[in-house]
């Protein structure tokens, strides 16, 4: 359980990031490649959350 936390708050912090390379105008793969590592581990999260 404690993984899933772990995992759910590095999602949150990468979604974050690609958020704020967006908004900084960086390149578009740095952007999307933050929001795919973010989106893999909030769905990872929410996956081991479910699970117990």
């Amino acid at each position: 359980m404690f993984f899933a936390f772990l995992t759910l708050f590095a999602g949150g912090m990468l979604l974050g990031g690609a958020w704020s390379f967006y908004r900084s105008k960086k390149p578009w793969w740095a952007a999307v490649g933050l929001l795919l590592l973010g989106l893999i581990c909030f769905g990872i999260s929410i996956w081991r959350i479910q699970a117990g």
